[in-house]
């Protein structure tokens, strides 16, 4: 849809969603009394109303990472952060101004245009994402239907009697088959058929991917759940007695169903009547169906100003200009790395987007920079101590990105796909990937899940996730630390500094020789020991030492004095 044509459709496609929206409100408002209503809501409990805020907010998590999946399946991604971000974005639109359709439309024309990509493929990836949302819902009503029926929550009615709201839905569905002739109409023939191969494409690949199939189902499950929660937390905040849940916890499905119909302000007035109706059945009063659903729509709004406030600080953010990074270089610390070293370097040479491979030796005793050479990489000698040696290698990189790398990590194929994919978002000066161990115990289990933690909490990257950066960024910084121990912190805060870090879309597997070597436990607790006294002031010798286990009594009265 070109510039002209988004110009004669949007005025009238939100004009068309604020009467659909004030045409549904009129018909509740008639069917409620309004004092019964505005006294069930100063009655509410602010815990259960906070707590439908909370849960709402967490929907957006496997929301994001549904919608990630499908932008993966068309090689859209940028890195996940981003998607995150942009739900909510998305959300802002979908709440204050267009509906799930055109906010769909909003969010993919906003990601296309701030990262750079195409997009009628960015386009199709909402269908798609509607698509398997759909496939969760279905999954979620199924079983909603079954608890309810095991409860007997349907004992008291016959199918006839149950006042599904098919009108409703025939009036979503009838706005939504105008509003897609009319896109029809004034779509370019060339984007459409793009998108529509994109779409069909997305979906054979998520078809084929048992590891896609069964993460967007469970995603798409729970939004659902979530979105159900929230609902009965409002509820709850306006009922100040027992309610039949088991026998009511079909509705709740359903009532999301009505109110997310395409074309709608945020749901506004077919939620409310749908609610009215179906709660109605289990003798919940109509001004206190309607209340609870009106707190639901305070959740929304609640997200959607947060969505609106993210979507002016992004905005500002994407003036910053950064050359389109191509090229990789990698810089790879080693010490007497000879036996593993040869693998890692053939797993870095599959990458295309890797322009040299820089390894920086701290005078190994063994083959390893023989063996260096052989693998026609450039070799440097430097003093013993990975911060000094990374920091050589760096120096001398020419790549657009630098990616740092223990010498037992080993990449995957797409890993500089995925470094120069998160380098769209010109907010990201740098990142890591996500982490699994290889052979190692089953105390080692849930390290991708660390890395988001360590990520989004903790606001930094490990060593072992392979760390990359935009090299004029590196330059700005005066270069990687030269420290003994914990280069990554200071890295790290450095950058923080000047962007955002990320996660980028590719998992990296790194050795648990080192779990092995102390043993898993002891590893965890020798780790937590150093990294706390690094926050309280001991200095990277001291930790070295703690580190590999030196006994150095004065050091070590020196930390805890400084710790004082």
């Amino acid at each position: 849809m070109d510039a002209l044509a988004r110009k004669r459709f949007l005025p009238w496609f939100r004009f068309g969603c604020v009467v659909v929206a004030a045409l549904a409100l009129i018909y509740v408002f008639r069917k409620v009394d309004l004092h019964e209503l505005l006294r069930a809501l100063r009655s509410a409990r602010p815990g259960w109303f906070w707590a439908s805020v909370a849960i709402y907010g967490v929907a957006f998590i496997p929301a994001a990472w549904r919608w990630h999946l499908m932008l993966r399946l068309t090689g859209c991604a940028v890195h996940p952060g981003a998607t995150a971000r942009m739900s909510l974005i998305g959300h802002f639109f979908y709440t204050l101004f267009f509906g799930v359709a055109g906010g769909d439309f909003a969010r993919s024309a906003l990601y296309a245009r701030w990262y750079g990509l195409p997009l009628p493929e960015i386009l199709a990836t909402s269908p798609l994402d509607r698509l398997v949302g759909l496939a969760g819902l279905i999954i979620f009503v199924a079983l909603a239907f079954a608890v309810a029926a095991l409860k007997g929550g349907f004992a008291h009615l016959g199918i006839a009697a149950v006042p599904l709201p098919f009108g409703w839905v025939a009036l979503g569905l009838g706005v939504t088959v105008l509003v897609c002739a009319g896109l029809l109409r004034w779509a370019r023939d060339s984007a459409a058929a793009r998108m529509l191969r994109a779409f069909g494409s997305g979906c054979r690949r998520w078809s084929v991917s048992w590891t896609a199939v069964w993460q967007g189902l469970v995603g798409g499950f729970l939004v659902q759940v979530l979105f159900a929660a929230n609902l009965a937390f409002s509820l709850q905040a306006v009922t100040h007695s027992p309610l039949p849940w088991g026998q009511l916890v079909w509705t709740l499905p359903v009532i999301s169903i009505v109110s997310g119909m395409p074309f709608t302000v945020a749901g506004l007035g077919f939620r409310e009547g749908a609610a009215m109706a179906l709660l109605g059945l289990y003798g919940i009063p109509p001004a206190t169906a309607v209340a609870g659903s009106l707190l639901t729509l305070g959740a929304r709004l609640f997200w959607a100003v947060i969505g609106g406030i993210l979507l002016w600080w992004e905005r500002r953010g994407q003036a910053r200009q950064w050359p389109v990074p191509q090229t990789v270089s990698v810089v790879i610390p080693t010490f007497n790395e000879a036996d593993g070293l040869a693998e890692t370097i053939r797993r870095v040479r599959a990458v295309p987007e890797v322009c040299e491979i820089i390894v920086v030796d701290g005078g190994s005793n063994d083959q390893t920079r023989e063996l260096a050479n052989r693998l026609d990489c450039r070799v440097l000698v430097s003093a013993p101590g990975r911060g000094g040696q990374m920091r050589l290698g760096a120096a001398q990189a020419r790549g657009d990105a630098v990616l740092l790398l223990h010498a037992d990590t080993w990449i995957p194929a797409n890993a500089g796909r995925a470094i120069l994919d998160s380098l769209r978002d010109v907010r990201v000066v740098g990142g890591g990937f996500w982490k699994i161990f290889r052979d190692g115990s089953p105390l080692l289990l849930g390290a991708r899940a660390k890395c988001a933690i360590r990520l989004y909490l903790g606001r930094r990257i490990l060593g072992d996730q392979g760390f990359f950066i935009r090299r004029e960024v590196l330059e700005e910084i005066g270069g990687v630390p030269d420290v003994p121990l914990m280069e990554e912190f200071k890295l790290s805060a450095q950058l923080r500094k000047r962007g955002r870090l990320a996660l980028a879309d590719a998992t990296v597997a790194t050795s648990a020789r080192r779990f092995r070597k102390r043993g898993v436990i002891r590893t965890w607790l020798l780790m937590w020991e150093v990294t706390w006294r690094y926050r309280l002031g001991a200095s990277p010798e001291e930790l070295r030492d703690l580190y590999e286990g030196r006994k150095h009594v004065a050091g070590r009265k020196s930390a805890v004095s400084d710790q004082g």
